[in-house]
């Protein structure tokens, strides 16, 4: 992945997410359900080196290795965000104040759905630098569904061999199951509303 020139404009709003956080819970999950680091890296289709990093706070994980570890342990991406379980069922986010991860780097998310209770889908604007993309790791595929909207400049979608560039006002929507990977094809930032409808979880 190319990484951009770090831009004096803002791209992250409200806290950033303790990866710290997220990493200790990916951690416990994976030794509740009894696997190993490589039998984990198995059912993501990662390698044994990226989990492990991960887990000793080593990578910022992408929201691609998040979909993948979070899919290959039955949990939603939000359940390693959060610090205990939600229990509400309205939630208000101010302008500016959502959470946020990979600040400074080629792809800031920032989370715009706080999880109700039993949540079932969740919502992230995400920002990608000129060459940022969906990560090295291959493509994702999660149980679910996806709804892409584009705000800004033009990213590229590889879907099942066929390629999709959405810009700005487009939608594209598809089975999460479907493999499929992302990439900022254009001359400037790009920005993205994702919108993930998650199948069912256990272990929630």
């Amino acid at each position: 992945m190319a990484v951009a020139e770090k831009s004096n404009e803002k791209t992250g709003s409200g806290h950033e997410i303790s990866v710290r956080r997220a990493a200790d819970k990916f951690r416990r999950t994976r030794e509740q359900a009894g696997l190993s680091v490589r039998q984990l890296a198995d059912k993501a289709g990662l390698s044994p080196s990226t989990v492990l990093k991960l887990e000793r706070h080593e990578l910022t994980p992408s929201i691609a290795v998040c979909m993948r570890l979070a899919g290959a342990l039955n949990r939603k991406i939000s359940y390693f965000v959060e610090d205990e379980d939600p229990r509400d069922e309205v939630r208000y986010i101010p302008a500016g104040s959502g959470r946020c991860s990979g600040v400074g780097m080629p792809v800031v998310t920032t989370v715009l759905a706080e999880p109700l209770v039993n949540p079932r889908m969740e919502s992230f604007l995400l920002v990608i630098e000129v060459g940022g993309d969906s990560g090295s790791e291959g493509h994702i595929t999660y149980r679910g569904e996806e709804i892409v909207y584009c705000l800004k400049g033009r990213v590229s979608f590889s879907i099942r061999g066929e390629d999709y560039v959405v810009a700005p006002g487009d939608t594209l929507h598809f089975k999460g199951d479907i493999p499929h990977r992302w990439a900022n094809v254009g001359r400037g930032r790009a920005e993205l509303l994702m919108t993930c409808a998650f199948g069912d979880q256990g272990g929630e």
